[in-house]
């Protein structure tokens, strides 16, 4: 079931006491509205409904000007009403990476459990606090060619793959976070995969890392052919 992310409603908790005036004219309360909205692209999506659950997957982007900082990302199931579904319990979303410099992309992983006899053509709610991002974020170089699926370790519907990072950064990366997209033979969007390397990298080091993707159909993840990785580290600035 393909999802439609409302962007629109990206919503900033942020201190506008007295904001809300009456008397406030309509262009300066569209001017403010527009300030509260950060501009996230959805670059790939994909659901699935079964046993019970409900997952989602996603690749955002940052289109706006600003460093966000997405660790506290929420997404909530709405009907046709815009109304957030009163039967299902809030999704447990995983994200990687979740300091997004303008330009940049995230791999987003959402369950919720629902009553599926109920649940019918939803669509999603993201909703970001305005939190100031507190670290610096630098990319590692990943070895696309490295990427491959473990078929040594298998689950029903967990897929498991490995790969080699490499600190090309100045800086010493105590612990590096992965994100990657899940792809079929015809480059179409599967599901987003989580990971980390294995220990600290200095400068110039390589080391493996291992990827899982969960509460995804079997028959969707013996499609998988390729990857797409993210690799990130982070420093207190």
């Amino acid at each position: 079931m393909k999802l439609r992310i409302l962007v629109g409603m990206l919503l900033i908790v942020m201190a506008v006491a007295g904001c809300t005036n009456d008397n406030m004219s309509d262009s300066t309360k569209e001017k403010q509205n527009e300030e509260k909205k950060q501009d996230i692209k959805v670059v790939e999506e994909k659901s699935y409904k079964y046993d019970g659950k409900f997952t989602y997957s996603a690749i955002i982007k940052n289109e706006s000007k600003k460093t966000l900082n997405i660790n506290d990302l929420k997404i909530n199931y709405i009907n046709k009403k815009d109304q957030v579904d009163k039967n299902n319990i809030e999704a447990s979303v995983r994200v990687a990476p979740y300091i997004l410099k303008p330009g940049e992309k995230a791999y987003i992983s959402a369950e919720a459990l629902t009553d599926l006899t109920k649940f019918k053509n939803y669509d999603v709610k993201m909703t970001l606090p305005n939190v100031k991002p507190a670290n610096d974020v630098l990319k590692l170089e990943v070895n696309k060619n490295s990427v491959k699926i473990n078929k040594d370790i298998q689950d029903d519907e967990t897929i498991y793959a490995v790969g080699t990072v490499r600190n090309n950064t100045k800086k010493f990366a105590e612990y590096t976070m992965i994100g990657a997209g899940m792809y079929g033979k015809n480059h179409e969007f599967i599901g987003t995969a989580f990971g980390e390397s294995k220990g600290s990298l200095k400068p110039g080091d390589s080391s493996s890392f291992d990827l899982s993707s969960q509460e995804i159909p079997q028959k969707e993840l013996d499609k998988v052919k390729t990857f797409s990785v993210s690799a990130t580290t982070y420093f207190n600035k």
